[in-house]
């Protein structure tokens, strides 16, 4: 009898499977007068609920002390011309630091570790390296668009091409691939004349004699790159080789960056000068060219601005609950080339007082919640089922809209286009699979 009556419950769930999906209708447009299909369940699909949506600057965005630092400058056809520059702090390995007896500088090599690239990996780039002339702080937060004062000698002023595979050796021993380039004596000198003052005691008085480095590349004019450094990395110091009267072979001093060091990214974007007219146009204010294509950036370049106008119309229909409410979003492959679309993407809600807030879906994690990208189909999908439900208990949307941002946007460098709401196919829309309550 136990077994008899398992398989009649096995049955009737069998049954609502198969008629949830065989009951499901597809509508084009939402209006007041679309209703439930007739079947036992109410189940209705709404395929395609337009999304107004536009492109606009993403404000800056704090960038210090984070994971990857960013380096370069890329020219992409879309976007325009892209740099990113890194301030850090060194400190010393050591105190009462002393190089001996009539020390001399033989060489001075700044070295950091890789840790990937985004744009044209094989790009020469001409790195340049300035002394900060400003103080800043492990315990202050650094924006994407604050700039340090630096002093004019450009200790580096060298084109590279960076090296992601090759093993580097110094002296009997190999190490990782690296970027390293050997720096003007200049500077090498100045740690060289401080050699047993109080200016090389301890760091709390180094920071105050040597504030640090401001590390750049020139501005491409085509291709490009940039690349990701891990400045926490053992790879990553400030190397002086040295000798003095009591040691003729070359010795060598590591300042290092530590977890306390200040250290930040610097963005700019020149303004979006050279990107493509219609993003020029939708960041100028027009609102309508979103309707066609809209574009994303990290870096703090640009996010989008959607809402949902029409999802009130679904009041019309009665009382219903919302079983999956999902935002579809298809990026253009035409505008990939060399510029892979960033991993996932972040939608948040703009509060009544301008500050923003996740979803309330978020709280049910990422594999529900969604944003990831999919290389197969070439699109993101967001579960937005709370929101759009509470919206409708609560009869209007209690919020200004969404913004769509890049996830990792101050320690990547990713970018995409996305197809607007009337677009041919595959346009951006948001699907919804309601039942009707009696």
């Amino acid at each position: 009898m136990k077994n008899f009556r398992i398989n009649i419950r096995l049955t009737f769930f069998l049954f609502l499977f198969i008629t949830f999906f065989t009951s499901c209708n597809k509508n084009e447009e939402l209006g007041v007068n679309i209703q439930p299909s007739d079947d036992r369940l109410g189940v209705s699909f709404i395929q395609s609920i337009p999304v107004v949506a536009y492109t606009v600057y993403e404000d800056s965005i704090k960038t210090d002390e984070t994971t990857n630092n960013l380096l370069g400058s890329y020219s992409d056809p879309v976007f325009g011309q892209t740099n990113a520059g890194i301030y850090t702090q060194f400190k010393l390995t050591t105190t009462a630091v002393n190089f001996g007896t009539s020390p001399v500088c033989d060489s001075i090599v700044l070295s950091m570790a890789y840790k990937g690239v985004y744009g044209d990996s094989s790009a020469t780039l001409r790195l340049n390296v300035y002394e900060i002339s400003d103080d800043f702080y492990y315990d202050n937060s650094y924006y994407s668009n604050d700039k340090l004062g630096t002093y004019k000698n450009n200790f580096a002023n060298i084109d590279f091409v960076p090296n992601f595979t090759d093993s580097i050796q110094v002296g009997t021993t190999k190490y990782p691939a690296h970027l390293r380039i050997k720096l003007k004596k200049a500077l090498g000198q100045k740690f060289i004349n401080a050699s047993g003052t109080s200016d090389l005691v301890d760091n709390s008085n180094f920071l105050k004699f040597f504030k640090g480095l401001y590390i750049s590349t020139n501005t491409v004019s085509s291709g490009g790159a940039i690349i990701y450094f891990n400045l926490l990395s053992s790879l990553t110091k400030l190397s002086l080789y040295y000798h003095n009267d009591g040691d003729t072979a070359s010795t060598a001093y590591n300042f290092i960056i530590s977890d306390d060091c200040a250290r930040f990214n610097s963005f700019d974007h020149k303004k979006f000068a050279g990107s493509d007219l219609v993003l020029k146009q939708q960041l100028a204010g027009d609102t309508v060219l979103g309707d066609s294509i809209l574009f994303i950036q990290a870096m703090a370049g640009t996010k989008i601005k959607l809402k949902f106008p029409d999802v009130m119309n679904l009041n019309a229909l009665g009382k219903i609950a919302i079983n999956k409410a999902e935002l579809v979003m298809k990026v253009d492959e035409n505008t990939i080339g060399a510029y892979t679309p960033p991993d996932k993407l972040i939608l948040s809600k703009i509060n009544a007082n301008g500050t923003i807030s996740f979803l309330a879906d978020y709280a049910y994690g990422d594999a529900y919640y969604g944003g990831y990208y999919s290389s197969t189909t070439k699109e993101y999908r967001f579960n937005v089922s709370k929101h759009i439900q509470d919206a409708l208990l609560n009869g209007s949307f209690e919020d200004q809209g969404l913004y769509l941002l890049v996830s990792g946007a101050a320690v990547k460098s990713n970018r995409a286009v996305i197809k607007g709401h009337k677009s041919s196919q595959d346009n951006l829309r948001l699907e919804i699979i309601y039942t009707k309550i009696d």
